[in-house]
């Protein structure tokens, strides 16, 4: 994630100043949208303003199944979208059904996927447009500072909060804490809890606010029912126009605390591989 930052910033396009910590940005606040959705709703309002304005003809997300299991989907109208509310945190796949999508005849789509999932999709729609010239993709990036496995991670929270991932209503993790709540109950843990259950990659992984998207989204540095937005390409600031929201100032501080702690983790994995 680190060796090739160079080739990923040509990759991604975005002619600006970088920001050593947080890369590209043009602007960054904690808002809030009419939407009910967590944090703020930020991410579905802007999945449906560019599906209702015609920027978008398909949006690539992830929805809950049945029990804590999630699958990618592609949606194409609002009702879709508002049906996959809510963050889930295990890894998925989303780079398959952008590919499909693409092979269907979508030309405009939005892709919404952790830091790895953006970098990975830049590289892949520099392939696609080979193939399909007129395609649009607009990312919008999700925080992460890592994903789970999820029979490892219905392992750890029954063994650490005794009970039932399948039977949670809502999972929120939230300053360095995870929610889980199950029959209007309420349990908790801090996330370090959980360490055996993250997905092994993730700890190579230097990039916490999703420098390669063209909007980033996440829980950090706003409170709670805002979402901290950092609109990074002329692409993301053109969507953003116009949105409903309410807007308030960020905690910068605790981004970057996290952003760094993320990077010198990466770095000090590499370090011990080579």
């Amino acid at each position: 994630m680190i060796e090739n930052g160079a080739q990923d910033e040509k990759l991604q396009g975005f002619k600006r100043s970088k920001d050593p910590v947080l890369g590209v940005y043009r602007s960054i606040f904690s808002a809030k949208t009419p939407v009910e959705g967590q944090d703020g709703g930020v991410v579905t309002s802007l999945l449906i303003k560019g599906l209702d304005e015609g920027r978008f003809d398909a949006v690539v997300v992830v929805k809950r199944t049945q029990g804590y299991n999630a699958q990618v989907i592609g949606c194409e109208d609002r009702d879709e979208v508002l049906a996959t509310k809510g963050t889930i945190y295990l890894k998925i796949n989303v780079l398959s059904k952008l590919c499909e999508l693409a092979k269907q005849g979508k030309r405009k789509i939005a892709l919404t996927g952790t830091p790895c999932q953006a970098r990975a999709a830049r590289k892949t729609i520099q392939s696609l447009k080979q193939q399909f010239p007129d395609l649009e993709i607009t990312i919008i990036g999700l925080f992460c500072f890592e994903a789970f496995d999820a029979v490892k991670l219905k392992e750890e929270t029954r063994r650490v909060l005794k009970t039932d991932l399948d039977k949670a209503e809502r999972v929120q993790i939230y300053e360095g804490k995870c929610y889980v709540y199950v029959d209007n109950q309420k349990f908790s843990c801090k996330i370090q809890d959980l360490n055996q259950a993250v997905d092994k990659g993730c700890r190579f992984c230097g990039d916490f606010t999703a420098q390669f998207a063209d909007i980033s989204v996440g829980s950090v540095g706003s409170s709670r029912g805002f979402s901290t937005v950092i609109v990074r390409s002329v692409k993301g600031e053109e969507l953003l126009k116009g949105l409903d929201v309410i807007k308030a100032k960020t905690g910068r501080e605790e981004i970057m605390k996290l952003a760094k702690f993320k990077t010198e983790r990466a770095q000090k994995q590499f370090d011990i591989k080579n």
